[in-house]
């Protein structure tokens, strides 16, 4: 990949991270906004902590080169689940594409910097 492209995916990968590090940090917090969201769904009480502090851990398990690769996965994973649980539970679909346009965005930032990731998907 040219100098450009990975430049680019290091600038992408920044945003990302601020985003979802924020989204961490709201969560293990238990900030009112993801309580009440807990509380509409149902869950447990514990749930937003235990899911911002998996989301954490595979935040930076994506910026250590040797793990980049599963926690690109992860990550995407991860916002499958709030995709799904924004469509079971019929939240606005800005909401929706949110999520997918991160995980996308995720990978955006990933792909430029890591030959593995590359490798796997194109092998």
């Amino acid at each position: 990949m040219s100098i450009t492209a990975q430049r680019a995916g290091w600038v992408i990968t920044a945003l990302v991270t601020l985003f979802l590090a924020f989204d961490v940090v709201t969560h293990v917090l238990r900030v009112e906004a993801a309580m009440d969201f807990n509380d509409m769904i149902g869950a447990p009480g514990w749930f937003p902590v235990v899911c911002g502090a998996v989301l954490g851990l595979c935040l930076v398990a994506y910026h250590v080169p040797s793990t980049r690769a599963m926690a690109t996965i992860l990550i995407t994973a991860y916002l499958g689940g709030a995709v799904t649980v924004n469509l079971v539970f019929a939240q606005p679909a800005f909401n929706t594409v949110f999520a997918i346009v991160t995980a996308a965005l995720v990978w955006a930032g990933a792909w430029p910097r890591d030959e593995r990731l590359r490798a796997l998907v194109t092998a």
